[in-house]
């Protein structure tokens, strides 16, 4: 482990004003602490990078497997939304699927990582000693300036579900859950949006991260596309000990945003924490977590530790529960995704059953959105605890070619409102809209 004096906002910028050669991957607590969540973790010039797609699920997660169990590194990964529909069987609408450009799983690994720990100040290096100096050389190179460039808007705006079409699918839920195939399914539209002019997959990164800092955010080069997501939840967080593996899984369902003055604050909060609907929302996918959790863990070792917390973010408020367990001993990593992905507050209850209907009814592929962006970290990286955690990639963009794609929705119950639900979704999306260089159209 090797120390250095740098903070955590030059950093960041350094990292950003790296080549694409240099392949960075960060993970960033953006200083937000939220269950526990208190590092930024970044490898550059990573010893290998993968991106892997196959018919057959299984193959994917081995592959998966055989890279994070390597001795002596670190992986940074992505894992598709549409893996998930692989796995548990469920048949795509192959058509909406010919275009598809994201892979099931990217993965990098690394034998250094940088980490700056928020609550200390303090940055080390760590893992392979005969690196640092390497690395070292790497962020003390001067960065390039860049500034951020104007929000011009760019003629198409962004391309969006149309109200009609997405209040028509409320309904069409709602019809679903009548006929009692779902008590609650998560509604996604997708956003596409073109960068403005001389803005970059840095700049929505940096422009999300000083407006909107986030506790699992993340910015990831990949060989054909980039990542930044600004994502509020963890999915869960599994750490490595002597007497067992412990996991905590924590959903989130409930949002409200912040208010400009303290009395707005306090109004909110309260509106948040007494709705019957959003914590009927959140009890549901503390009950499915449990379950999936269930299938991995110790019997009698799963506990709800806190139900519908209220979490405050910088920009929005949150009911947030905690759901832990023993794992049981020896697993690997593929078991546990097998088992757990995807998070059940990005589908809904019952999970399989909630999925096959939002593959009906979601005209396109989630790709990423939805899916999951996270890191393996075996013994022998000093300074940092042996751990497998993911994200859920809400809020998550992939950038490619100058196009910026994003999902935004919510949990649609039977008394939904539909066009308050739409109207959701574009309070979701406004930020990421914004770090693009876009204007809003939502009207």
């Amino acid at each position: 482990m090797k120390h250095l004096q740098i903070a955590a906002d030059n950093l960041v910028e350094r990292l950003l004003s790296l080549p694409e050669s240099d392949a960075v991957c960060i993970l960033d607590s953006c200083g937000v602490g939220h269950l526990g969540s208190h590092l930024l973790i970044a490898g550059v010039r990573p010893t290998e990078r993968r991106e892997i797609t196959n018919d057959d699920p299984a193959e994917s997660l081995r592959a998966f497997d055989d890279t994070v169990k390597r001795p002596a590194a670190a992986s940074i990964f992505t894992v598709s939304y549409d893996l998930a529909l692989k796995l548990h069987g469920i048949p795509p609408e192959v058509a909406k699927y010919t275009e598809s450009r994201e892979p099931d799983i990217f993965i990098a690994t690394f034998g250094v990582l940088i980490v700056h720990d928020y609550r200390s100040g303090n940055t080390i290096i760590t893992g392979d000693e005969s690196q640092f100096d390497e690395i070292e050389s790497v962020l003390a190179a001067e960065p390039l300036p860049r500034e951020l460039s104007g929000l011009s808007t760019v003629s198409n705006e962004s391309r969006r579900t149309s109200r009609a079409d997405y209040v028509a699918s409320v309904e069409s839920i709602k019809e679903h859950i009548r006929a009692g195939l779902t008590y609650q399914t998560n509604l996604t539209q997708q956003m596409i949006v073109q960068l403005s002019d001389g803005r970059v997959s840095q700049d929505v990164f940096a422009s999300l991260r000083g407006q909107h800092p986030a506790p699992f955010a993340a910015f990831l080069r990949r060989p054909s596309s980039d990542v930044v997501s600004a994502s509020p939840e963890r999915f869960f967080k599994i750490v490595f000990g002597p007497e067992g593996d412990v996991i905590t899984a924590s959903p989130t369902k409930g949002t409200r945003r912040r208010g400009q003055t303290d009395l707005e604050d306090a109004r909110l909060r309260s509106e948040l924490t007494s709705s019957e609907k959003d914590r009927a929302e959140n009890t549901m996918i503390v009950d499915l977590t449990r379950n999936d959790l269930g299938r991995i863990c110790e019997f009698g070792s799963v506990r709800v530790e806190n139900l519908c917390e209220l979490e405050e973010h910088p920009t929005l408020f949150h009911l947030v529960s905690t759901v832990t367990g023993r794992l049981i001993s020896e697993l690997p990593p593929s078991d546990i995704i097998r088992a757990l992905f995807p998070c059940g507050s990005i589908t809904g209850a019952p999970k399989l059953s909630t999925m096959r209907i939002i593959e009906s009814i979601e005209p396109v592929p989630r790709g990423l959105s939805m899916g999951s962006i996270g890191c393996f970290i075996p013994h022998g990286f000093e300074g940092l605890e042996p751990c497998f955690e993911m994200n859920v990639a809400i809020r998550t963009t992939v950038i490619r070619e100058g196009f910026v794609t994003f999902n935004v929705g919510g949990g649609i119950v039977y008394d939904s409102n539909p066009d308050a639900e739409y109207e959701e979704s574009l309070l979701k999306a406004k930020a990421l809209l914004t770090a693009c260089g876009a204007s809003d159209n939502s009207k």
